[in-house]
């Protein structure tokens, strides 16, 4: 190539070249530098130092200053950023020309001369374009500032500088590194910041919040820039919490972008316009384009938070504080009742929640959970509770470590809490964890306040929707219930109504493609296997799970000894856990048996569990088995909601009642796959097997007392949820009737615990009162389920006989009778449900383990509530219990409760087939013959007549086999021949002296105790089923337990030998 010898000097070339660059001159002479501004105070300055008037490396920062001057900057119009930036554009073109084809011609060694000259005087225009962003005061205000110019050409596809923006930037970075880059960049974050808050840059249904993020992109794209945004001022300021961290940080107005109805209300009221309307694929639609924007968004957003993690410790550290602080700042959102105006709202919580859940993906994605090591339990002592000085991550004003401090833990109260951290927190730190452990705990907080806060409230809506939708219904169908005043103005309200109801709708749309989304429930679910396995973790006997298979803890009776960090763990972590899987059970099941939901290959497979398979089964059994880890009662009582969902069965569809023929026919309602993989999960699952049945048993015992001022309704859909649970597996697997059989029976009681609580003395506790609350679950909802449905016929009745007049105003005696019905039938469509699934367990529990129910302290209760309903479903009365669409509306069947329950003095009043030693027939018949003496000696109910009346029912609707009535024939002959020996008792007990009485029952004593608590003697069976339902002595209220009773065995021989006189005494007079 030739090379082209070149037409100026050195000098000469940068004096045309700076002076096209910075559009000025210092020679007006010259024709073709006219439209360029003369500077020409520093043409003179030179010509007085007689130095070259030309524009060199020695004089450009002079010129460029010169330049800059208000009245140069005012007389051209253009800002100083602008122009500085054009300047340095116009350098960087100039370069590219002598780099490219253009400079080939020329000497090697002139290019380079000249690239070199440009090097420089970009290099000080960069300085000064980071001065004027820095320390903007230092210049002309005239014109757009420096970071409004930058923003622009980010936003503009066809700015001719927005290819050579990344360049600019990277050499702002390279300038001002390590002097004040995070002042620098500042500014500009901080206008796109704004930006984003336009209307038209905030909606994700407008294409201006793409520019937005694909600007960010560029900023953080440089790892310079990167590393210094969590350096910025505006990063985290002080003063900045709840609410105004959305709008008042760095990163809040991007994390603020969102498709939540609360954050943009055109997504419902433009998107969702319709979709009520709609069919379910066309609201599939919308849904997936609308959800493939939110990943786009918070792919972006993830990106960027990503690179500010990965530029280094310290950045890492800051932008782990900025998360902490605004969960720990916006706490209020995971309560009840939220004001939005103090707390971040959906949008931004979910992108937070979001960007974390990504970040911790390396770990909780990995089959083998071989990181799981890392987490330390006791992370809010070690980082939490400690400054960023200390190796924490606590801020200044201790936001972070009141937040976590201040936090309901798993099983310790605030002064135990207080105390702990207070011994621990200013000891020496041994964590080695890293990111990790900081990642999960970040991630497990925001998931907190972000989607499970949300999800909470979803379901609030979802109520809220259905109950307007009855209300509306029950007004329409009955306006009666309105005043004469309202009835009058109907068809308006009625359209107001359904106005709202359709806002409500459409809300309901917009939240459903974000929170139902597949993409994003599998992520989570995937994140929550990993927090399930840290907890089993935690309680496992070894400490090895997953590495090693589960081993079930000892069983404890005293929190106190169970390890302090498991007690100290935050609440909120298994407490999400658990609500996460009951609302994906109940709203989205086919996420549990996604395959990348399940991540592993099986527990046989050695490559790691899966999620729905083998880790929930083992989460659920091992926290019932255990109760004493976990102390909020309502935690354990959604474990057994996932369980009934999981082994759910239509109770329409129920063909298992206790010898009674006819029933429903089964499968006609079709059921998730989940169900029957779950249920199969369960018959695989060895810990399942043998803990699972005494679990819920126990923990139906428990429910009883929850602290809560509802206890006494919650216990009752809690035990009803166990009785469908357990009905469902002794329907399924043998195993199950045979593992319940044993733990009745206490066959294999000291065998290691193998099949009990983990004592024999704690089951037989349980056992006693688990009867104790079936008899008295039972006498109390069939007695309510029985009352409200006499309600329902009554007015039923009333309103076929009578003409009802057209109300007169005023009259509210219509308006309360119809108030009056819609309560009835709310509560018969509960307590009836509830009733018959409490007889059902009594009815197959007495035919399998009759024993405990024959037992001295529970058998009068019993024999007088069976009595007592036989009568009311069988005696003169029963009619009224026939009510329109009982079965299909309140799921009524009184043939079914007849025959059950009648089924019931059948087990525990006859014999059983099956061999037995003289001994276990000697026990069983006395057994028998008390049941036999307590249901006769039942003056209020008891009668030969009552029994016929069933007999005759149930033969005449076919309810039960001829060799079922004719076992209930023979029991009712036995009752006949028993009212024989009642006498004798009237007898005894009239003879007695007041010493051999029992003090309560006024009853003879057959096996006296003293209590310690108040020295008064009673019977063993009357005190301890007073015990049963209340732990406290009947005489002066102190505490009292079976276990501090005294025998007296010398009283027990008295009674018994003056016993057998007066039985032949009067034997002897008959």
């Amino acid at each position: 190539m030739r090379i082209v010898p070149s037409r100026y000097t050195h000098e000469q070339w940068q004096d045309d070249a700076f002076s096209n660059i910075l559009s000025v001159t210092l020679d007006n002479s010259n024709p073709k530098r006219s439209s360029r501004y003369y500077l020409q105070h520093v043409a003179e300055e030179l010509r007085s130092e007689n130095a070259s008037v030309l524009i060199t490396t020695a004089t450009f920062e002079r010129v460029l200053v010169a330049r800059l001057d208000e009245s140069a900057v005012a007389a051209s119009g253009t800002g100083v950023s602008e122009y500085l930036i054009n300047s340095w554009r116009m350098a960087q073109t100039v370069a590219s020309n002598l780099r490219g084809a253009k400079g080939k011609a020329l000497d090697p060694a002139v290019r380079e001369a000249r690239i070199q000259a440009l090097i420089k005087a970009q290099a000080l225009l960069v300085s000064y374009i980071g001065l004027s962003l820095q320390i903007p005061d230092m210049f002309s205000q005239t014109g757009r500032p420096g970071q409004t110019a930058i923003v622009d050409i980010l936003l503009t596809d066809d700015n001719p500088m927005a290819e050579l923006l990344p360049e600019l930037l990277s050499q702002l970075a390279t300038r001002f590194a390590g002097d004040g880059l995070p002042e620098v960049i500042a500014p500009i974050i901080n206008e796109l910041a704004l930006r984003s808050l336009l209307r038209a840059n905030r909606s994700l249904l407008q294409p201006g919040f793409r520019s937005i993020l694909a600007a960010l992109d560029i900023l953080t794209a440089n790892r310079a820039i990167a590393a210094a945004v969590p350096f910025m001022p505006i990063f985290d300021p002080e003063d900045c919490n709840g609410r105004r961290m959305q709008t008042g940080t760095a990163l809040g107005p991007f994390l603020a972008l969102s498709a939540f109805p609360a954050s943009d209300e055109t997504i419902a009221s433009v998107y969702y316009s319709d979709a009520p309307q709609r069919s379910h694929q066309d609201c599939e639609s919308l849904h997936m384009n609308l959800r493939t924007t939110v990943q786009f968004l918070q792919s972006a957003l993830f990106e960027v938070v990503n690179r500010l993690v990965r530029s280094g410790a310290d950045e890492r550290a800051q932008t782990l504080q900025f998360s902490l602080r605004v969960l720990a700042t916006n706490a209020l959102r995971s309560g009840m009742q939220v004001d939005f105006t103090r707390v971040v709202d959906d949008g931004f919580a979910d992108n937070l929640a979001s960007v974390w859940l990504r970040l911790s993906e390396p770990f909780t994605n990995d089959a083998m959970l071989k990181r799981l090591n890392r987490i330390d339990p006791d992370w809010v002592t070690l980082r939490a509770m400690r400054t960023l000085a200390n190796g924490g991550l606590d801020d200044e004003h201790n936001y972070i470590s009141t937040y976590w401090q201040e936090l309901t833990r798993v099983n310790a109260d605030k002064e135990l809490v207080d105390a702990y951290l207070k011994s621990k927190v200013n000891l020496p730190s041994d964590s080695t964890g890293g990111f990790i452990p900081d990642c999960f705990f970040t991630t497990a907080a925001a998931l907190h306040l972000g989607p499970i806060s949300t999800i909470a409230r979803y379901i609030e809506m979802l109520k809220r929707i259905a109950r307007f939708k009855d209300e509306i219904n029950r007004i329409e169908r009955m306006p009666e219930l309105l005043s004469p005043m309202h009835r009058a103005g109907l068809p308006m309200l009625m359209q107001r109504w359904k106005d709202q109801l359709l806002n409500m709708e459409r809300e309901k749309c917009a939240m459903d493609a974000q929170l139902l989304d597949p993409r994003r429930l599998s992520s989570m679910l995937v994140f929550y296997r990993f927090v399930i396995c840290f907890l089993l973790r935690q309680v496992d006997k070894s400490g090895e799970f997953p590495q090693q298979p589960f081993s079930m803890p000892p069983e404890s009776s005293d929190s106190s000894q169970i390890a302090e960090k498991w007690r100290m763990l935050p609440e909120f972590i298994i407490e999400d856990a658990i609500e996460f899987i009951v609302f994906v059970t109940t709203y989205a099941p086919d996420t549990l048996i996604d395959s990348a939901s399940q991540v592993g290959q099986g527990a046989d497979s050695g490559l790691g569990l899966r999620t729905f398979d083998d880790i929930l089964p083992l989460f659920a059994v091992a926290f019932l088995a255990r109760p004493k880890y976990i102390r909020n009662p309502y935690l354990k009582a959604k474990l057994v909601d996932i369980l009934h969902m999981l082994t759910y069965r239509d109770p329409r569809e129920d063909d298992d009642y206790v010898d009674t023929l006819g029933g429903n026919i089964p499968g006609t309602l079709r059921l998730h796959p989940s169900i029957q993989q779950f249920q199969g999960n369960l018959d695989n699952n060895a810990l399942a097997r043998v803990y699972l049945v005494p679990a819920l048993l126990r923990f139906y015992v428990d429910i009883e007392q929850t602290g809560s001022s509802s206890q006494f309704y919650d216990k009752f859909n809690i035990r009803y949820y166990i009785a469908r649970i357990l009905r469902a597996l002794w329907s399924r697997a043998p195993r199950y009737v045979e593992v319940t059989r044993s733990f009745f029976m206490q066959a294999n009681a000291g065998a290691a615990g193998a099949t009990t609580t983990g004592s024999t003395r704690r089951d037989q506790r349980v056992i006693e009162e688990f009867v104790a609350r079936l008899m008295t679950d039972t006498t109390y909802l069939l007695d309510e389920s029985l009352s409200k449905l006499a309600i329902i016929r009554d007015i039923e009745k009333r309103r076929q006989q009578e003409q009802v007049p057209e109300p007169m105003p005023g009259d509210e005696s219509q308006n309360d009778e119809a108030s009056r019905l819609q309560e009835a039938e709310r509560m018969a469509r509960s307590y009836v449900s509830l009733a018959h699934e409490t007889v059902h367990m009594l009815a197959f529990l007495s035919r399998l383990v009759p024993r405990p129910f024959q037992a001295g302290e529970v058998v009068g209760r019993l024999a007088a509530m069976l009595n007592y309903n036989l009568q009311q479903l069988a005696g003169p009365k029963c009619s009224s219990l026939k009510v329109q669409d009982m079965q299909q509306k309140y799921m009524f069947n009184p043939r079914v409760l007849l025959s059950e329950l009648t089924s019931v003095y059948v087990h525990l009043g006859l014999a059983s087939a099956g061999p037995k030693s003289a001994e276990e027939r000697e026990e069983e018949e006395e057994a028998i013959g008390r049941f036999t003496l307590s249901v006769v000696e039942d003056d209020r109910s008891y009668s030969v007549s009552l029994f016929e009346k069933a007999y005759g029912i149930l033969e005449q609707r076919s309810l039960k086999s001829p060799q079922s009535l004719e076992r209930l024939r023979e029991f009712a002959q036995r009752c006949q021949e028993a009212k024989v020996d009642s006498r004798l008792m009237e007898y005894l007990e009239s003879q007695a002296p007041d010493e051999y009485l029992d003090p309560l029952l006024a009853s003879l004593i057959t096996n006296p105790v003293r209590l310690p608590t108040s020295d008064n003697v009673m019977d063993l069976a009357v005190i301890k089923g007073q015990l049963l339902s209340d732990p406290r002595d009947p005489f002066n209220r102190a505490p009292l337990t079976v276990d501090m009773l005294e025998p007296l065995p010398d009283m027990k021989r008295e009674i018994s030998e003056w016993r057998e006189r007066k039985i032949q005494e009067y034997r002897a007079n008959q």
